[in-house]
């Protein structure tokens, strides 16, 4: 009968080239020596515990957020990030409620920051605005191009809330170009989400300003209609057509080439201030009547002002829509 080989402090076999982590192999036993079948069966290797074996909350492996506690998981929250993915796999893109979250101390928006800058930002403003840049230009240049009020009709009127769209959309699609797809992210980093609990009582108080401006401006200066208004009948479906564009499309549209892109792209290079005064100033010339420029660029800063503090391009919607329901009231009552 042949012993086994004694084990040395070191893990290893006397006479063989064992080491700790090494298991020396049992000797060769010759068919028929009549050798125990505990000597010819294989020396296990022992088990060494791995960081990837480890159960959760034991010491070597990675701490784990505990779903019922952490607010990673019961929703966003200021610096949350998404949960790491698998070893080797490139982390997550954080998810657009991720992304959402309050601003640290001197950031100015409850948003993601904006990658885009002021030269993607007018880059982007001047391919959007060039069309109507144009169609103003030739109207201009066109001795009858302007009709007169009594040639406006129902016909007419539908026509310019199509082009209207047409105009607006290939904004809202320059802006796109220049922002979110170079950014790769979604609406949200307009500022499509929920406003904060200021939205109650920013809208009145900007409103109130804007009026007050309005108001004393038109007592000194005496502008006159503009434009757009006079090219609608004052019957039911001029008004119809009217509130669509004025209510509707102009709201939405202005407010994501406007405050959402070119007040963001402007703010992150120079500040919100800054920011928020170019754009406004941008927004009054973009309405091509100059003796309604103060007002319209009070409007535009007030807009920016109420987007900075409740973080949602869908409080600047609201309020611009508020003002132009009134403006429209004011043509079909007035006559």
């Amino acid at each position: 009968m042949i012993d086994e080989p004694a084990e040395t402090a070191d893990g290893g076999a006397e006479g063989g080239r064992g080491t700790g982590d090494r298991p020396a192999p049992p000797p060769d036993v010759p068919a028929g020596s009549g050798g125990s079948p505990a000597a010819q069966r294989p020396v296990p290797a022992p088990e060494l515990p791995t960081r990837s074996a480890a159960p959760r909350g034991e010491a070597g492996a990675a701490p784990q957020p505990d779903p019922a506690r952490s607010p990673l998981w019961a929703g966003p929250s200021p610096g949350a990030m998404p949960p790491a993915g698998p070893a080797g796999a490139p982390p997550a893109r954080p998810t657009a409620a991720q992304s959402t979250r309050a601003a640290a101390p001197g950031e100015p928006f409850y948003l993601p920051g904006a990658s885009w800058r002021w030269p993607a930002a007018v880059a982007g403003l001047a391919i959007g605005e060039a069309p109507q840049m144009l169609l103003s230009l030739a109207a201009a240049l066109g001795s009858g191009a302007a009709s007169s009020r009594d040639e406006v009709t129902a016909t007419s009127a539908a026509l310019l809330a199509v082009s209207a769209l047409v105009i607006y959309g290939w904004q809202a699609v320059a802006a796109w170009l220049f922002s979110l797809r170079a950014a790769g992210r979604s609406l949200g980093l307009w500022g499509f989400r929920r406003p904060t609990r200021a939205f109650w009582w920013t809208i009145p108080l900007a409103l109130s300003v804007t009026y007050g401006v309005t108001f004393a401006h038109d007592l000194v200066v005496h502008p006159e209609q503009q434009q757009i208004i006079r090219e609608f009948p004052r019957t039911g479906t001029g008004i119809v057509l009217f509130v669509v564009l004025a209510v509707v499309m102009a709201p939405v549209f202005e407010e994501i080439v406007f405050r959402g892109f070119l007040f963001r792209g402007l703010a992150n290079s120079w500040g919100w201030a800054w920011g928020a005064v170019i754009s406004a100033a941008i927004f009054g010339i973009a309405h091509l009547q100059l003796d309604v420029f103060i007002p319209l660029a009070v409007l535009g800063f007030a807009l920016a002002w109420v987007y900075k503090r409740t973080g949602s391009l869908w409080t600047c919607v609201a309020m611009h829509a508020i003002f132009n329901t009134v403006t429209v009231l004011a043509w079909a009552l007035t006559g």
